[in-house]
């Protein structure tokens, strides 16, 4: 099936008034949607780096960057340097980051709570379901390769 109705139009449809409400509430905490994501990623795994943030995120590593550069302007995140090459080589959030983050994430919460509202809790669980389904037909194939060399690399190393 193609045109205006299918399931992919409708699914695209629904991310960009997802992304909208987003913007909206995220906006007056001096967030991004895209901060907000890779400042929450970066509180669930603190120290990571800029190029795992970005193939954990499906985004390029010079979008990362740029986010990046926000979030560390804004006093969100701290960057921690290799002694002898001098590039960031760990990524947390700070401590205003982490309060910013409490903030966003209940405002994105709400966002959420509205796209449920008119279902019942075992439709939401179907829903996830389904999306998990649709998504698994895209697998991050950029993460899986990076996975891949990093586990041969330890390997290689004992």
């Amino acid at each position: 099936m193609s045109g205006i109705g299918n399931t992919t139009t409708n699914i695209q449809t629904l991310r960009r008034a997802i992304d909208a409400a987003e913007r909206e509430a995220l906006a007056p905490h001096g967030l991004t949607v895209a901060g907000f994501e890779l400042l929450d990623l970066l509180s669930r795994d603190p120290g990571i780096s800029a190029v795992w943030a970005a193939a954990r995120l499906g985004v390029s590593a010079q979008s990362t960057g740029t986010v990046l550069l926000r979030l560390s302007q804004a006093g969100l995140i701290t960057r921690e340097t290799t002694s002898g090459v001098g590039r960031p080589a760990a990524i947390r959030p700070s401590t205003a980051g982490h309060k910013v983050l409490l903030t966003a994430r209940a405002v994105a919460d709400e966002v959420d709570d509205r796209f449920t509202a008119g279902m019942r809790p075992a439709e939401v669980d179907e829903l996830n379901r389904l999306l998990g389904m649709g998504l698994a037909a895209f697998p991050n194939e950029r993460l899986e390769r990076m996975r891949t060399n990093a586990a041969a690399g330890m390997t290689a190393g004992r």
